[in-house]
């Protein structure tokens, strides 16, 4: 059994000192207990084709019932009528009840989500809740993720959801003139175990397998940056400066709880709690991110307690009482929990990312913690040689990012990560009643333990921003300044025009004009897309192509096909 420590990346509002120094030993997650199941994972429709396609995966909106959710949907008209234009199809609805617990989430998942009147290409795989944790419920989204692509907008006013869909159709519409993004890795270096182990076990190897993907050509970063010294304390300089321009951004710093005094006001927890600390100077709160030029268009993974938001209750907190109650950790673990709402009060999403998100000149999506976030999800410490540094669920999701996958395409790499350990755990439980009458086994609770931790650290990430973005850089151009031929997209020339016809193509009148400036892959989804069956005009307005130049290389492609199917054939006999 281990006992290296769990570490926690909570530290107070006003002294900056961590919640919980030194962490809690490995051996106190023999005290968990078996929590709610997850739905089963199954495949709504073929997910061998593209999941970044829109008019195959299909995008929908969660809002709240009543006006609140009306009011929601104006607000986000523009980006409907978008992704409706991009899908080739009406964009479905959700409307759901403020209130819901797991089991409620689950129940609407099956029955009105897998609603069997409703065709299963059609059931939509992207999903954008629009409203705050007490508007939609925090298990719907936890329960529709591990089938979707799931993602919240969460603002004080109205202006926020208009001020976001004005960034995302901007960047969308005319996407920064670079190939390649940045990859950015940062980490508050305030002296504390929490933030030195994270350095240790998530920075440190995370820049060393992101620069040996680079290298192999896996990982398509432009550039990949370390941001702060680990012999200097932290600078927000270090920070704001850097990250001027698209990237995606990694971040590991505590994130700020309530002060010893309590927080003055819920409108102060909410503006300020989960904001990044960095120790001796101060912290970097939504409130000098709102007017603030950082990460434009960007993706921030957010790694601090309470990072993306806080619940109404905690999933730690039934443990955490039980090692309070056992003698353990004196009273420490009471202040671990002083910033979950008091009664009567609403769960939220941070300020932080709610601020970013707004500004104009801010990140299209945000991902962190609604819950304390612990070390577990990068550190497994159950393995029979010692912690185990689990790294590469947190590079995939850059590297998808990075090459421009959706963003959540991209966070299904930590969702998944999640729902494995969910199906181990609850198969270890069903075992449980068999192992404790046969003889005992003194690694079975502490395996359970750990898995339970693991599962929920995993679950406790949150997409904030539409789960359909994407980084807006510009991919490579096609290198050759002539037209694309046949022979671009197969690697052989195509027939004569002459035998051409006889197949029943008919030779181009004239030159045919310039194709954008667009990857071969990317033109090809396109004109596959067209061949396969799909309405034309939306998947040129998807792909950003004009209607007869798509029809054109359609065509293109189709004799070349013909021709290549000619030659193999041989002669007639």
């Amino acid at each position: 059994m281990t006992t290296a420590p769990l570490h926690l990346l909570l530290a107070g509002a006003d002294d900056r000192r961590p919640a919980l120094a030194g962490g809690l030993a490995g051996d106190a997650l023999d005290r968990t207990a078996a929590p709610a199941g997850l739905p089963e994972a199954r495949q709504l429709r073929d997910r061998g084709r593209d999941p970044n396609d829109l008019a195959v995966q299909r995008w929908a909106l969660i809002v709240p019932e009543g006006d609140a959710g009306a009011r929601r949907e104006a607000q986000v008209r523009a980006l409907v009528e978008h992704r409706r234009a991009e899908q080739g199809c009406d964009v479905r609805v959700y409307r759901v009840p403020a209130a819901m617990d797991a089991a409620d989430a689950a129940r609407w998942h099956r029955e009105v989500y897998l609603d069997e009147r409703v065709a299963e290409a059609e059931l939509p795989f992207y999903q954008l809740i629009l409203g705050d944790l007490d508007e939609v419920p925090l298990a719907l989204q936890q329960v529709q993720m591990i089938e979707g692509a799931v993602g919240r907008l969460a603002f004080d006013d109205d202006a926020g959801y208009e001020a976001y869909v004005d960034k995302l159709l901007r960047w969308e519409r005319a996407p920064a003139a670079i190939p390649r993004a940045r990859s950015l890795f940062y980490t508050a270096h305030d002296g504390t175990p929490a933030t030195a182990h994270a350095y240790q076990a998530l920075i440190g190897p995370g820049l060393a397998a992101a620069r040996a993907g680079r290298d192999q050509g896996a990982y398509a970063a432009a550039d990949i940056a370390e941001l702060g010294d680990p012999g200097a304390p932290p600078s927000r300089d270090d920070l704001l400066t850097a990250a001027a321009d698209p990237a995606v951004l990694l971040s590991v710093s505590h994130g700020q709880g309530p002060p010893r005094r309590g927080w003055s006001s819920a409108a102060e927890q909410r503006r300020r709690q989960g904001a990044l600390s960095l120790g001796a100077d101060g912290a970097v709160t939504g409130d000098e991110l709102a007017g603030r030029r950082f990460l434009p268009g960007g993706v921030w993974l957010l790694f601090a307690c309470y990072g993306a938001g806080t619940p109404a209750t905690s999933v730690y907190q039934p443990w955490l009482e039980r090692l309070r109650d056992a003698g353990q950790y004196g009273d420490r673990l009471d202040g671990v929990l002083r910033g979950l709402p008091r009664p009567g009060e609403r769960p939220f999403i941070a300020g932080l990312p709610r601020a970013v998100l707004a500004s104009p000149d801010g990140p299209l999506a945000v991902i962190g913690h609604v819950d304390l976030a612990w070390s577990y999800s990068f550190e497994e410490l159950d393995g029979s040689a010692g912690p185990r540094n689990r790294v590469r669920r947190f590079t995939s999701l850059l590297a998808c990012a990075l090459r421009r996958d959706r963003v959540g395409v991209a966070f299904r790499e930590l969702v998944s990560c999640a729902i494995a350990a969910d199906t181990e755990l609850l198969a270890l439980y069903a075992r449980q009643a068999v192992l404790a009458a046969a003889a005992p086994d003194p690694g079975f609770a502490s395996r359970l333990g750990h898995l339970w931790m693991l599962r929920h650290d995993l679950l406790g990430y949150l997409l904030l921003g539409d789960p359909a973005a994407r980084l807006p850089i510009t991919p490579a151009p096609v290198a050759a300044a002539q037209p694309l031929t046949p022979q671009d997209l197969f690697g052989f020339a195509v027939m004569p025009a002459a035998s051409v016809a006889v197949l029943g193509v008919p030779s181009p009148a004239q030159p045919p004009a310039p194709s954008p400036a667009m990857s071969v892959e990317a033109l090809e989804q396109a004109i596959v897309r067209v061949l396969a069956g799909e309405r034309a005009d939306a998947v040129a307005a998807a792909h950003g192509l004009d209607r007869a130049e798509l029809d054109r290389l359609a065509g293109l492609y189709r004799a070349a096909g013909r021709a290549a199917i000619a030659r193999g054939r041989g002669p007639a006999t």
